[in-house]
C-alpha cells in the first residue's frame, strides 16, 4: 500500500493575530497530512498578497526557492503567469484551501513522493510471498488502520491547538506566575499604570483627535508609528506588529508622544495598513498589562460586564469566552473568578485590563465608594468656606469698604458705616 508523504508548509510575513488565526484554520483540515515548518525545510509556501509586504515576499520567495510551489491568497484577481503559483481568492474556505493543497502537491517533483514510497518497495516481495489466507486479515485490518490514523490526526490537531494557545498566552498575556493575593508586598506586582504605557498615549491621542476633529500621529523618537483617524475610527499602522508590541510592553519614554499632522501627511497616511481603533487599543492594553491589572482595581469588588467584547474583530486571549460568560451570568470579584474557573491569574487579569480599556467592564461598588467619599468631604469643605466668609475682616479691608461707600454711596438696605 503506497503512502502519500506529509506536506511541509511554510508561511511568509504572517505574525501575531493573523498567524494564530491561520494555524487555527489549518488545524481543521484533516483530509491532507501536512505540517508547518520553517521556510528552509518546506515543500510548499503560502503568501498573503494583501499583506503590506506581500509583493516583496512573493519576489523574495521566488528568488530564494525558484522551484517551490506557492499558494497565493488575495482579494484581487491575479493573472496565472507563473505555473508554480496557485491563486486563491478571498474569503478562503476549507474546501478551497484543501483543493489548493492538492493542486500544489501535483506540482512537486517526483523525487518528493519517491522518498516516502521507497521503504514500501523493499517490503513488496515479502508481502507477495505471504500465504493467500493473509489477504482477508489485511482487509479487516485496513479499517483499523484508518481509524487509528484519524485518531492520530485528531490528537495532532489537539496538540497543535494547545501549542497555539500557549503561544498566544505568551504573546498577549505574558508568562507571569500566580502570586499569593493575600500577601500585600507581592500584590503590588499585580498592578500597572496604563497612562505610563503606549496604551495611555493612544487613549489620550484618540481623545484629542476627537476634540479637534482631525487625525493625529504618535511618534517614538525615530519617526511616526501610528496615525489615529477619529472620523472613521481607524488607525494607520506605520511600524510592524513586532515593533508595535515591543513599544507597547515597556513604559513609554519622553520621546513617545502625539503631535499634529502636517497637511502633506494626510494623503500619505492612507498608504499604510488600517485597523480599527478598538482593535489597536485592545492589543495595546494586553501588551501593557502582560497579565496585570490597571492601578485602582479592587480584587474583591464585583465585576460588571457592561457589554460583550466583539471577539470577531479582536484577538481572543486564553479563556476569554469562559471569563466573559461567567461575568455575564453573575457579579463576581476577580478573586472569586479565579476560584471558580481555576485558571492562571494572568488570563483573568489580562482580559479584565483589555475590557477595561474599552469601558466594557466596571466595578460599580468601587465607583459608589469613591463618590460617597467625595460627598462626605463636601460638607467639611463647605463649612470651611462659610467660616472663612463669616470671619471678621481685617482693618485695612474695612477701611477700603468705607472709602468705597463714600465714593459710590450707600447701597439699598445698608447703613453707611461711620
Amino acid at each position: 500500500m503506497s503512502k502519500t508523504p506529509r506536506l511541509r508548509l511554510c508561511h511568509a510575513g504572517m505574525e501575531g493575530r493573523s498567524l494564530h488565526a491561520f494555524e487555527i484554520f489549518l488545524s481543521r483540515i484533516t483530509s491532507i497530512e501536512f505540517q508547518i515548518t520553517p521556510e528552509d525545510q518546506a515543500d510548499v509556501g503560502f503568501i498573503d498578497l494583501d499583506h503590506e509586504r506581500g509583493p516583496q515576499l512573493l519576489e523574495e520567495q521566488r528568488r530564494r526557492f525558484p522551484d517551490r510551489p506557492l499558494i497565493v491568497a488575495t482579494q484581487k484577481a491575479q493573472p496565472g503567469t507563473d505555473p508554480l503559483v496557485v491563486p486563491l481568492g478571498k474569503p478562503i474556505g476549507l474546501g478551497a484551501f484543501t483543493a489548493a493543497l492538492e493542486q500544489v502537491r501535483t506540482l512537486l517533483p517526483a523525487s518528493w513522493a519517491a522518498a516516502a514510497t521507497a521503504p514500501e518497495t523493499t517490503e513488496a516481495p515479502v508481502q507477495a510471498a505471504a500465504p493467500a489466507q493473509a489477504a482477508p486479515v489485511a482487509a479487516s485490518a485496513a479499517p483499523q488502520d484508518e481509524h487509528a490514523l484519524m485518531a492520530q490526526q485528531g490528537q495532532d490537531s489537539l496538540f497543535l491547538l494547545r501549542q497555539q494557545e500557549e503561544r498566544m498566552a505568551a504573546f498577549y498575556v505574558g508568562t507571569k506566575p500566580d502570586i499569593d493575593l493575600d500577601d500585600a508586598s507581592a500584590r503590588v506586582a499585580v498592578f500597572y499604570e496604563p497612562a505610563n504605557f503606549l496604551q495611555g498615549v493612544i487613549s489620550r491621542a484618540r481623545s484629542h483627535a476627537r476634540e479637534i476633529g482631525r487625525p493625529v500621529k504618535i511618534n517614538d523618537g525615530l519617526g511616526t508609528v501610528l496615525y489615529l483617524s477619529p472620523g472613521d475610527n481607524h488607525a494607520h499602522q506605520v511600524c510592524s506588529n513586532n515593533s508595535l508590541r515591543a513599544l507597547a510592553q515597556l513604559p513609554t519614554q519622553p520621546s513617545v508622544q502625539m503631535s499634529q499632522i502636517d497637511p502633506h501627511e494626510l494623503a500619505s497616511m492612507e498608504d499604510f495598513p488600517t485597523r480599527p481603533l478598538i482593535s489597536l487599543e485592545w492589543d495595546a492594553a494586553l501588551w501593557a498589562s502582560r497579565g496585570r491589572l490597571p492601578l485602582g482595581t479592587d480584587l474583591d469588588a464585583p465585576v460588571r460586564l457592561n457589554a460583550w467584547p466583539d471577539l470577531t474583530r479582536l484577538v481572543i486571549p486564553p479563556e476569554a469566552m469562559r471569563i466573559a460568560g461567567l461575568w455575564s451570568r453573575q457579579r463576581l470579584s476577580l478573586r472569586q473568578t479565579l476560584e471558580q474557573l481555576q485558571i492562571p491569574q494572568r488570563y483573568v487579569f489580562a482580559f479584565y485590563s483589555a475590557c477595561h480599556a474599552l469601558n466594557l467592564v466596571s466595578q460599580p461598588e468601587v465607583a459608589r465608594q469613591a463618590q460617597a467619599t467625595t460627598s462626605a468631604s463636601a460638607p467639611a469643605v463647605n463649612a470651611e468656606l462659610q467660616e472663612a466668609v463669616a470671619a471678621p475682616q481685617p482693618p485695612m479691608r474695612g477701611l477700603f469698604k468705607r472709602l468705597l461707600g463714600k465714593l459710590l454711596g450707600t447701597r439699598l438696605g445698608e447703613a453707611e458705616a461711620g
